[in-house]
């Protein structure tokens, strides 16, 4: 019978819909009810036959016989990239863990006042974090226009105690980087700062020094025997409390003079810092009932020129501080009681082994600042004292750090916040990365169809949250019924990787049900895309939540859209026509007898789904995509000319054809 109608109709719309109808519940339906069928689709049989195929014959392998071989082409706009880097924390004791970010364009750049920001147009591609030593080894989904040989790639990160910025590139299918202090990426041209040892060093009218430095403004008089490593638990608090871009507590934002209640040394110890800035620190001394006059006069002597981390401190690395009387004068490492310190910030001062003027001036003592706001915050970490400055207008107030110091440790005992501890474990989300694209769909699969690859486009944009070990914790995702190309009522659906009990969904807050005849969770999301769309004539978007029970390894999750696929007819049940993405995996309520017939030759042995000897997909996922559109009964490369080009190439050229 299958035969006859291929023989009579040849028409694969027609075909599909008998085919459905002739199984149900396993039993064939009688001859009289088919032919009833094909007298009820007889005009629209006609009517096929006088269309002409909208595919052009020069480019169309969708012929395939029975010696024909699957196009080995993926279709797919993304690519699997190996990610391997390591970052030097032997400054830091042990389990550092560092949250870094990749970029396929510098992230930082000046702004019109000549201070080195991040910019906030340019978005990572990938977030993830290190292990305990500072190594990544992953394979990510990145994509694919984003991907070629000596393609420029930038490692970036906020966190402490390491390089903020490294370079790098694309090789092969590979990104590899050994991230430290002698390698890290500035943006300054770096022949602002050599290797080279100077004899002598200039500094502005009305300030002093403790000694002298290199041409990188590495001090020559570091305290050794106050060097220590910073423990991972102290930067991780530190990390968290002001996080770059973030808004410091104002619990911690005060004026941060220090007040010696008995006669001791005191120290300063380079904890780190997030600015770009080549800026110089030091501090002054005054009496604890000086005038405001008189603590404006007090001499400035610079402790750190050159306080970009890396290059003329590290972090751990100390200085002893000298007695500064009220007349100006080195009193040596004793303290008296009743001496206030106060600190100051020269922003971006140091240039070429000098500290120069700088773009402004920050001290911890309020009533200097020119702005009148206060700059420094102070809180307590570990036992460990931590002063912290903002050198310029924004708040999170991480930009340069010290640990002060002194013996004994109770002649500066200011009053600080404790930075509470904070108990985390593998559920507490570490981060989130953010996915976008677009899916469409041919729904006359396994038939050629017109490859407008428009009968089913939804757009997605979905956020997963991980943990501290790159788990996948749960997932946000947003899907909008953009259009609806077919005459079909066609469902759209998703699967996760990871099992239906492992999964607790939600929609608008509540509890939202799953295929509960598969394993896999299965989430339905719209069951008529025709309506979803009303008729092409509004966009409907649905927000589904996913948690995780048990947390799992983002390299065997996978990433959004996971795996997308539609419903041809609005079947549910078992033996319904599936459409899915090239070699993703049907369900296993498709119907498995559809596979390798008409243009299908997949090979469900070998574990090859949904592909053809044709140079077009049934179904496509169009990575980072905001819109998207074809002209209806016109193939895609009608629409999208440079689309054959990246075909033919199997990938390697115009791999941002949807793009333009």
């Amino acid at each position: 019978m299958k035969n006859i109608l291929l023989l009579c109709t040849n028409n694969a719309t027609l075909y599909l819909y008998l085919r459905h109808q002739t199984k149900t519940n396993g039993r064939m339906r009688s001859i009289s009810f088919i032919f009833k069928l094909l007298t009820a689709f007889a005009v629209c049989f006609l009517s096929s036959c006088l269309v002409m195929s909208c595919v052009d014959k020069d480019t169309d392998y969708s012929q395939p016989d029975k010696g024909s071989n699957p196009n080995d082409f993926s279709f797919s706009t993304t690519q699997n990239v190996q990610l391997n880097l390591k970052y030097d924390v032997s400054a830091i004791d042990k389990d550092y863990q560092i949250l870094f970010d990749v970029y396929f364009e510098n992230p930082l750049e000046r702004d019109s006042e000549g201070q080195i920001i991040r910019n906030k147009n340019v978005k990572p591609v990938l977030t993830r974090m290190t292990d305990g030593n500072g190594r990544y080894i992953g394979k990510e989904v990145i994509p694919g226009y984003l991907l070629s040989e000596g393609e420029e790639v930038y490692i970036y990160t906020t966190y402490i105690g390491v390089p903020g910025l490294y370079k790098t590139t694309v090789q092969g299918n590979a990104i590899q980087g050994d991230i430290n202090w002698d390698t890290m990426y500035d943006l300054d041209d770096l022949s602002r700062t050599t290797r080279a040892t100077v004899n002598g060093f200039t500094i502005p009218d009305g300030f002093e020094t403790l000694g002298g430095w290199n041409a990188k403004g590495r001090p020559d008089n570091l305290d050794s025997e106050g060097e220590m490593k910073l423990s991972a638990s102290f930067m991780k608090k530190i990390n968290k409390v002001i996080p770059e871009d973030g808004n410091c507590p104002g619990k911690y934002r005060q004026s941060a003079d220090f007040e010696i209640k008995k006669a001791a040394n005191v120290k300063v110890r380079f904890v780190g810092g997030t600015s770009r800035a080549a800026s110089a620190f030091g501090y002054y001394c005054y009496k604890k009932d000086a005038t405001p006059k008189e603590i404006a006069a007090a001499k400035k002597y610079i402790v750190f020129p050159n306080t970009k981390t890396g290059q003329g401190i590290k972090g751990g690395e100390c200085m002893k501080l000298h007695y500064i009387d009220e007349n100006g004068n080195d009193q040596g490492e004793n303290f008296p009681e009743g001496v206030k310190i106060g600190w100051f910030i020269s922003n971006d001062a140091f240039n070429s082994g000098k500290v120069e003027k700088g773009k402004g001036m920050f001290y911890s003592t309020t009533s200097l600042n020119s702005d009148k706001r206060t700059h420094t915050a102070a809180f307590k970490v570990n036992n460990f004292i931590v002063l912290s400055f903002e050198d310029w207008t924004d708040a999170d107030y991480n930009d340069v750090m010290f640990n002060v110091w002194s013996n004994p440790i109770e002649a500066i005992a200011p009053d600080v916040p404790v930075v509470p501890d904070t108990e985390e474990d593998d559920t507490s989300i570490a981060y989130r990365m953010t996915y976008k694209g677009i899916v469409a769909f041919e729904d006359n699969w396994p038939s050629k169809g017109d490859y407008d690859l428009n009968d089913v486009v939804v757009k997605y944009n979905s956020v997963l949250s991980y943990n501290t070990k790159n788990q996948v914790l749960s997932t946000e995702d947003s899907f909008t019924a953009w259009w609806a190309g077919a005459n079909y009522l066609n469902s759209f659906i998703y699967q996760l990787n990871t099992e239906r009990s492992n999964v607790e969904c939600t929609k608008g807050g509540v509890a939202y049900s799953m295929d509960k005849d598969l394993a896999l969770a299965t989430i339905p999301v719209f069951e008529d895309m025709k309506e979803a769309t009303g008729d092409n004539t509004k966009k409907t978007t649905v927000v589904i939540k996913n948690k995780l029970k048990t947390p799992i390894d983002h390299e065997t999750f996978g990433v959004a859209p996971y795996n997308p696929f539609i419903s041809v007819f609005k079947m549910t049940t078992n033996n319904r026509t599936e459409v899915h993405l090239v070699n993703y995996k049907p369900t296993e309520k498709a119907n498995k007898t559809l596979f390798h017939t008409e243009t299908d030759l997949s090979d469900l042995d070998k574990g090859i789904y949904y592909v053809s000897d044709s140079r077009y997909p049934f179904a496509i996922h169009l990575a980072d995509a905001e819109r998207y559109s074809t002209t209806e009964k016109e193939a895609v490369d009608k629409t999208f000319p440079k689309f054959a080009s990246w075909v033919e190439s199997n990938g390697t050229k115009d791999k941002d054809w949807y793009l333009k």
